[in-house]
């Protein structure tokens, strides 16, 4: 292993990265996940599929943005923001000329002269970088909470094509932090190597940020139990997104051989905190056919 890789996952581990690049790497993980989602949504929406977004992710900004002038107890909009769309393209980074500067379209449009830039940066003044890092991060259960609220209006069985884009998501990231961390190939160790990458991305989006886990060699078994994501209060959200979102962890549980499973969850359970076990796919595989030939003799 490379000194570089091995720093990364000691880092990682450690979750030791500063405010500032988590901020950074929450910004870049919801501008993928929106390309995700327009690659997703392009066989359903077809040339609708950039407006439909824009439109989701305008409501989710202007949703932010309020909550943003509510907590720091200004008017319901930033005075010195012109749009919901210029501050929230600041906080993102993105001006005009971004390749994925149109996602802010609906709310306003992403800043264009340097004037606008500074404006929207005034609006967000005195956000430290821990302050920016936590606010992204709930970007990501908001847009969540947006998507299946107005996605039904324009295409069938939204909820399901969403939890299958986070599938196929969680299982290209497993491969390309496998990749970036070069993780062997052991399968002796799977739970603890899935555990591994499913916390780089938990750690960047604050899911679970006060957490434990536990996992088995021997029994080729997996848990995580952490208190609540950022997003799970914010009105909307319920179980369901909980189970969508879900996807994404199991589609990185199966690159190891393992299967996924919400054990507890605060929207449903209630409680403190919410729990995912890991557990081997044989195992599923194997309890199938003994109902199945149980099935085939009775």
């Amino acid at each position: 292993m490379s000194f570089v890789a091995r720093t990364l996952r000691e880092v990682y581990r450690r979750e030791l990265l500063p405010p500032v690049v988590q901020w950074r790497l929450a910004a870049f993980g919801m501008l993928d996940w929106i390309r995700v989602l327009e690659r997703d949504l392009t066989p359903h929406l077809g040339p609708r599929t950039r407006p439909v977004l824009a439109a989701v992710s305008g409501r989710m900004f202007t949703r932010r943005l309020d909550a943003i002038a509510s907590a720091r107890g200004t008017s319901s909009r930033i005075a010195s923001a012109r749009s919901a769309g210029h501050a929230m393209s600041a906080l993102y980074g993105v001006t005009r000329t971004h390749r994925m500067s149109w996602i802010f379209d609906e709310a306003g449009g992403a800043t264009r002269t340097i004037r606008e830039r500074l404006d929207a940066e005034r609006a967000l003044w005195g956000m430290t970088p821990r302050d920016r890092w936590n606010e992204v991060a709930t970007h990501l259960g908001e847009l969540l909470i947006v998507l299946t609220e107005d996605l039904p209006a324009h295409m069938p069985h939204a909820r399901k094509v969403l939890g299958d884009a986070c599938f196929r998501a969680g299982a290209r990231y497993a491969r390309h932090m496998r990749k970036a961390l070069e993780l062997p190939a052991d399968p002796e160790n799977a739970p603890a190597l899935a555990i591994e990458v499913l916390r780089v991305s938990e750690s960047v989006f604050r899911v679970n940020p006060e957490h434990w886990t536990e996992s088995d060699a021997n029994a080729n078994t997996g848990s995580i139990e952490g208190t609540a994501c950022p997003w799970y209060s914010r009105p909307g959200w319920h179980a369901a997104h909980c189970g969508i979102f879900g996807q994404f962890q199991s589609g990185i549980a199966s690159e190891f051989g393992l299967r996924y499973q919400l054990a507890s969850t605060i929207p449903k359970h209630g409680g403190t905190t919410c729990k995912i076990e890991l557990k081997p796919v044989q195992l599923r595989r194997s309890r199938d056919a003994v109902s199945q030939n149980t099935i085939a003799n009775s």
